[in-house]
């Protein structure tokens, strides 16, 4: 019987699974730490390690609040407002970092089986990139946007992955911009050996920038937490007429549906005085720049771009939630879609305005 590459992947995955499985346990029983782990209460860590101080420190998005790489010579954790800890020193919990291990690797090999049947259905060829001044031309840059919010996203993802799993706060911003960077990366080295695509030297930028703006925004809070970039969606015409010259079959290429943005939380910048009399309904509000494009499924380097400029809603300024560390975390990821809000469209054959997703 001939063994296919995807089933070599599985079998594959499923080896290194369980071999991180059946490590983790073994270290897990000789030095698992008295701390369970991140989730533990503030009187659990106290009892169990004396000295460790952790403080449910609420941040506040705002430019008093305490950027981590300010404050932790002081305070040896410290609750983000993601629902995470920051911690000095790393406490690994083995078994989670094994969860997470596995959750990722499972991930990467299902996302690649989908890739295959979306993507990589053209004929193979050797290793080649696509000129990088043509590679500009096309979409309107909207799949440069695609790349830069993925690799943010996933970046994001990983050091909250990595801090759940006890790594220090530093630690994990670094691991998990690259994790998210590596996954962007494998992409665009498959790319390379189909006809159809190459290697994007203009991916290769976005993925970066997105990583590299998670990482900064993580360790300078109080500068840049109250920017976000977003994501709304709609399915396109285009897509609905299967009218994309690439072939694109669903929404992950559908860039004619997409718009991205850039919001900015107006309470987060303001002076404490300001805040301490802002009323609670009003902090989630804040203004987004949009762009989009359209008339580039049949023709990629034509096309019209669409700008947008439009009221944002951000969720980590609900205060619902906020004692749990499940939905603080469940708000800072669904923190990058664009909620169906007013907004004003410019496109050179006009003005519009209305509610918008």
């Amino acid at each position: 019987m001939s063994i296919t590459t995807s089933h070599f992947i599985r079998i594959l995955s499923t080896t290194i699974l369980f071999s991180l499985v059946v490590i983790s346990i073994s270290l897990a029983k000789e030095n698992l730490p008295a701390l369970s782990g991140p989730s533990d209460s503030l009187v659990q860590t106290q009892t169990l390690k004396g000295k460790h101080q952790l403080s449910y420190l609420l941040m506040n998005n705002s430019l008093n609040s305490i950027a981590p790489t300010g404050y932790f010579n002081k305070q040896t954790s410290y609750l983000l407002e993601d629902g995470t800890i920051w911690r000095n020193e790393s406490e690994i919990n083995t078994l989670r970092l094994a969860g997470m291990s596995g959750v990722v690797l499972m991930g990467d090999v299902y996302g690649y089986s989908r890739l295959k049947d979306l993507w990589y259905n053209w004929p193979t060829t050797k290793f080649h990139s696509i000129d990088f001044s043509e590679d500009f031309q096309k979409y309107k840059w909207m799949d440069k946007y695609g790349h830069f919010l993925h690799a943010y996203f996933a970046a994001g993802l990983f050091s909250r992955g990595y801090r759940w799993a006890g790594f220090s706060g530093e630690n994990s911003v670094w691991y998990g911009s690259l994790t998210s960077w590596l996954w962007m990366f494998q992409i665009e080295i498959a790319d390379a050996f189909f006809e159809k695509w190459g290697f994007s030297w203009g991916d290769l930028l976005a993925n970066t920038l997105g990583a590299g703006f998670s990482a900064l925004q993580q360790f300078y809070p109080e500068v840049l937490g109250g920017i976000q970039p977003k994501i709304s969606y709609h399915v396109s015409d285009a897509l609905k007429e299967k009218s994309y010259r690439n072939g694109a079959k669903s929404i992950i290429d559908d860039y004619e549906g997409m718009t991205f943005w850039l919001a900015v939380n107006a309470y987060h910048y303001m002076p404490s005085n300001i805040q301490n009399n802002y009323p609670d309904w009003l902090k989630p509000f804040g203004l987004a720049l949009g762009h989009s494009a359209k008339g580039i499924a049949k023709y990629p380097q034509l096309g019209e771009r669409e700008i947008f400029i439009g009221l944002d809603y951000d969720l980590r300024q609900l205060s619902l939630g906020d004692d749990s560390s499940f939905l603080r975390f469940l708000k800072s990821e669904l923190n990058i879609i664009r909620l169906p809000l007013p907004a004003v469209k410019i496109t050179p054959a006009g003005v519009w305005y209305g509610l918008y997703f």
